[in-house]
């Protein structure tokens, strides 16, 4: 889910609200990514294109990739939100210079025909290749979060992927979803509001590490009564077909009422057998502690003593970067800001790209006039990594 669908989120959770007589001057800790920079913003978008936001990075052979999503300025379509690609020249690495990055004219994946699941959106792509247990081969896919074109208001997010094609050199979508909310816990108002998710595949003990378990994480979105934002787990054998869903309990260090679980606009990165969950954490008490944390865990799913225990500030939104900092009121509201991270490793160095929210001119009200705002990609250097794990 992007900037616009956070905005939702935060109209079931700003009852919080947050009054700055109340706010600590205390620092909980300095933040761990350092050099931020904007690699993609709207003057480097294709003509008829604005806003870059939720970036997935994936090298291909010697060449890397970022999978992003941006807004068709199509009126008549309403705004369709498609995924468009940027690459490196071969060979360069992640520490290039963002006048490196070339973004391709035409999107990689579009919303799906009138009356599709997936008809006005595609958003929020995490690539995975692994070993799918039913066709018994491996595969390449992006998956993501879909949603059609609204009813009385009415959103429906759900994730489905598209597969690569060597066949026909280009993403294939799966026709249905794999990933719905079932539970009272998924669902608004009767539909489901489930995203923002990551996949990982864990290698098997068959051949080049085939047969092996795919994990699935992703956000789950239900009024207060029902139990307001959750962060979900699933496993499954072929990628397709998921179970064992489980709805994590852990808490993160700014808990309220209605949000004790996070972090969300989440990413998974997995390093020596260890899972660093790392995404946006609110905290209406004191908002200069908002914004990009991690935590890590020895499990998927947070059932060993000590995980989700330790939390670190990658990144916090009200920092004075002008390209995520537009002010405290509309980071209340959570209009602005930081979202969506992305970790890499690559040369011993951990990046992360990620998106931020800003204000481009005056509005009367920042939390429901969001006609000023846009959206571009950063990218920042994650310092001491080795700290997270301690």
């Amino acid at each position: 889910m992007n900037g616009h669908s956070h905005f939702a989120i935060l109209a079931i959770v700003t009852s919080l609200a947050w009054n700055s007589s109340e706010a600590s001057a205390e620092v909980f800790e300095k933040e761990l990514a350092v050099d931020e920079q904007v690699v993609i913003s709207n003057e480097d978008l294709p003509k008829g294109w604005v806003v870059a936001s939720d970036p997935e990075l994936v090298k291909f052979g010697n060449r890397w990739w970022m999978f992003f999503n941006s807004i068709q300025l199509d009126f008549e379509k309403g705004l369709p939100i498609h995924v468009l690609a940027a690459n490196l020249p071969p060979g360069v690495p992640l520490s290039a210079a963002p006048g490196k990055w070339t973004v391709l004219p035409n999107p990689v994946i579009s919303p799906g025909p009138k009356g599709s699941w997936d008809d006005r959106t595609i958003e929020t792509t995490k690539y995975v290749f692994g070993y799918d247990a039913t066709l018994k081969k491996y595969v390449g896919r992006l998956y993501y979060v879909g949603w059609p074109v609204q009813k009385n208001g009415q959103k429906h997010y759900q994730i489905g992927f598209a597969e690569w094609s060597d066949e026909r050199r280009q993403w294939v979508k799966h026709s249905d979803p794999i990933a719905t909310g079932t539970e009272k816990w998924e669902k608004i108002n009767g539909s489901s509001f489930i995203g923002d998710q990551s996949v990982y595949y864990e290698a098997g003990p068959g051949r080049g590490g085939a047969d092996g378990v795919w994990h699935m994480w992703y956000q789950a979105v239900s009024k207060p009564k029902d139990g307001g934002v959750s962060i979900v787990h699933l496993t499954s054998k072929d990628g397709v077909s998921w179970a064992n869903k489980k709805r994590l309990t852990h808490k993160v260090p700014f808990t309220n009422q209605f949000v004790k679980t996070g972090p969300f606009s989440l990413d998974v990165f997995v390093k020596n057998g260890r899972y660093y969950f790392a995404g946006f954490l609110y905290n209406q008490q004191d908002l200069r502690k908002q914004g990009l944390w991690i935590t890590e865990s020895r499990t998927p799913d947070g059932s060993a003593a000590g995980d989700f225990t330790n939390w670190h500030p990658l990144i916090f939104e009200n920092n004075g970067v002008k390209w995520h900092d537009s002010g405290l009121e509309s980071s209340k509201c959570h209009a602005t800001g930081l979202f969506a991270p992305t970790l890499r490793e690559e040369n011993g160095q951990v990046w992360m790209f990620y998106h931020g929210y800003h204000r481009t001119g005056e509005v009367k009200d920042p939390c429901k006039d969001k006609s000023k705002n846009s959206g571009v990609i950063g990218r920042a250097l994650v310092k001491d990594f080795a700290k997270i794990a301690k």
